[in-house]
């Protein structure tokens, strides 16, 4: 079971590639210029970045632009959780109403 749970996250994954900031350039996992720009521009922003499938719409998306559930096991992509018919079924809670003390009527 745990393996269905692994490789069901690992399909919306598409690829991982890191991305220079400073540079503003792509470089591949697993390609050499990875640890040379490392090594010889110490002082540039490297980030490593996800390319995902969205679970609910199927775009490609970064992981910057997408929110993981744990209880759906899936990436959503910003735009579908901008929807409120969405947002309630990614969340499984109505999360657009306050809870608390401040919240009575």
């Amino acid at each position: 079971m745990a393996d269905d749970w692994v490789e069901e996250r690992d399909k919306a994954v598409l690829n991982t590639v890191y991305y220079c900031e400073t540079c503003n350039i792509i470089i591949e996992l697993g390609d050499a210029d990875v640890s040379l720009h490392k090594r010889d521009l110490p002082q540039h922003k490297m980030r490593r970045v996800m390319i995902l499938r969205c679970g609910h719409c199927g775009k490609v998306v970064t992981d910057s632009y997408a929110q993981y559930s744990p209880e759906k096991n899936q990436f959503w992509c910003k735009s579908c959780l901008f929807s409120t018919s969405s947002r309630h079924e990614f969340y499984g809670v109505d999360r657009d109403k306050p809870t608390g003390p401040e919240s009575k009527e």
